[in-house]
């Protein structure tokens, strides 16, 4: 019970230090945003132009299903590793307040290039999918701060823990439920945000 009590106590503490990397991350990357040039506002317009046409037009060539997949997911591959390191409670900050940087950044450096009008096509490019990868993200990093922070105490002798104890039914659950969750974001980029960009793209 105590073992068990100690791994909730670390995911609580790893759901509220990504969490917090995270918005940070999205506030440096909306600013990021808004503090673009002209030069590079008109150079992301001309090429989402270009992309947005190819979509309307027919002529967009739909990537591989693999490709998509390490696009979506490698960050969580990244995050899955980490919780088999002791350097994971370092790392795993970071890497969610990258995470949110790009996410924000996309979206608000869309909405410069294209006004206030755009957002709701920067949000099917680039927040549909995250509506599955987000939650997908911290599910994963929770778990693997956990273990990380856990594997680096008992190293450092608070206790033996076995890998049962770290690695539990529940932690290959959660794993294997965002590992659906990620195929799904992948056919939703793949097959359904086309789509919705040919509905709401013809007015850019």
């Amino acid at each position: 019970m105590a073992r068990g009590s100690g791994l909730e106590r670390e995911e609580f503490l790893g759901l509220m230090v990504t969490v917090v990397f995270f918005v940070c991350g999205i506030v440096v990357g909306a600013f990021a945003a808004r503090n673009l040039d002209a030069t590079g506002t008109a150079s992301l317009h001309a090429s989402m132009s270009g992309y947005i046409a190819q979509i309307l037009d027919g002529t967009h060539v739909v990537p591989g299903i693999l490709s998509t997949l390490w696009m979506t997911g490698r960050v969580h591959l990244l995050v899955l590793f980490l919780g088999f390191s002791l350097l994971g409670t370092l790392c795993l900050p970071v890497v969610a307040g990258v995470r949110g940087f790009y996410l924000s950044f996309s979206i608000a450096a869309f909405i410069r290039a294209f006004g206030l009008g755009g957002w709701p096509v920067a949000f099917v490019l680039f927040g549909a999918g995250a509506l599955i990868t987000v939650p997908c993200f911290f599910l994963l990093a929770t778990q693997a701060f956990a273990t990380s922070a856990n594997l680096g105490r008992s190293l450092l002798g608070g206790g033996k823990l076995s890998v049962r104890t770290l690695y539990s039914r529940a932690y290959v659950m959660r794993t294997a439920f965002c590992v659906v969750g990620l195929l799904s974001a992948v056919l939703v980029e793949l097959y359904l945000t086309p789509v919705f960009v040919r509905w709401m793209g013809s007015g850019l």
